[in-house]
């Protein structure tokens, strides 16, 4: 269990850097607890993710269309242990992201329009 909360940890700490797996790192770090063989797997997958993909990462270019755009969006009930919605958000700079977000709500939306809310 220890090895996994470290993994886990150091993870997140990568997400800093690489919103790519921000998603799946969050889903892990919700099986700090009590962590099972597929959650350890699962680790071990995304490991296999960034060790094959770590040249990616956010590049900013120096050009004249340096403008500010964001998005957002909502899920409506996409976990399906606690049927609460997701919602999300990116602001970028350029062509790199400077700014992003993606939580589960507190409550359980009743419609989608309540999630987009």
């Amino acid at each position: 269990m220890t090895m996994y909360r470290q993994l886990v940890g150091s993870l997140i700490y990568l997400t800093l850097t690489r919103p790519d797996i921000t998603y799946a790192v969050s889903v892990i770090s919700r099986f700090m607890q009590k962590p099972k063989k597929p959650h350890l797997e699962a680790i071990k997958r995304i490991l296999r993710y960034v060790k094959g993909s770590i040249d990616y990462g956010i590049l900013y270019h120096n050009d004249r269309n340096f403008e500010v755009a964001g998005y957002c969006d909502a899920d409506y009930a996409g976990d399906l242990d606690t049927r609460r919605s997701t919602t999300g958000y990116v602001f970028n700079l350029g062509s790199g992201a400077v700014s992003w977000c993606s939580k589960r709500q507190p409550t359980v939306s009743l419609s989608s329009a309540e999630a987009e809310y």
